[in-house]
């Protein structure tokens, strides 16, 4: 008999970490891809960080999630789940890391160090306290923009994370508002991100 998937009863964005692990052990597609889009940028920035390749990052962020897949029904503690990606991801950088380093070091010895040069190759020396304390904030911050409502989650999208600075007036359009309510509807949803972060720093 072939195996029913259940459909999701509730938008996925708004759910905690823990509902979206036993949605995914239940068999809901939707779960996993909302668990990937939302540590998708922790899990890529760690090697690239670090110095590694594109192609490499790639094939690290492949990895983890592999990893996480098939330890999903053992994680214990589902709410430091940004806490285990990074250390996940940190440990498969080493490993990158210490190919690269056995792959360059024939070409090093014999002069070719143009394109495989030790300091194209990452360190393998873990995340600083510091620099794993500040991935795990701008992951919280990255949840309570998630958690907001569309309205609020697409003007600060703009505000804040568009590469571009983008004018009052341009926004307003994007939103379809008038340029005067941009200010007063930027204070509303700044307060209910600090509501959603009380505690969390």
């Amino acid at each position: 008999m072939e195996k029913q998937v259940p459909e999701p009863s509730e938008d996925v964005t708004q759910r905690e970490d823990r509902d979206l692990i036993a949605a995914c052990l239940a068999g809901e597609s939707a779960a996993w891809e909302r668990l990937v889009a939302r540590y998708q940028r922790l899990v890529y920035s760690i090697p690239m960080k670090l110095r590694l390749s594109p192609d490499d990052a790639a094939d690290i962020f492949q990895s983890v999630w592999l990893k996480l897949y098939e330890k999903l029904a053992s994680l214990r503690d589902h709410e430091k789940l940004s806490s285990w990606l990074i250390t996940t991801t940190t440990r498969e950088v080493w490993r990158v890391a210490a190919r690269n380093r056995r792959d360059s070091a024939p070409a090093i010895a014999d002069g070719d160090d143009q394109s495989n040069s030790l300091e194209q190759i990452a360190a393998t020396a873990p995340l600083a306290d510091a620099e794993r304390e500040r991935l795990e904030q701008q992951q919280i911050v990255r949840a309570a923009v998630e958690s907001l409502p569309e309205r609020c989650r697409n003007l600060l999208t703009m505000l804040f994370y568009e590469k571009d600075e983008l004018s009052y007036a341009e926004i307003a359009r994007r939103m379809e508002m008038p340029v005067p309510s941009v200010g007063p509807t930027r204070a509303r949803c700044l307060e209910k991100m600090k509501k959603r972060l009380q505690g969390k720093f």
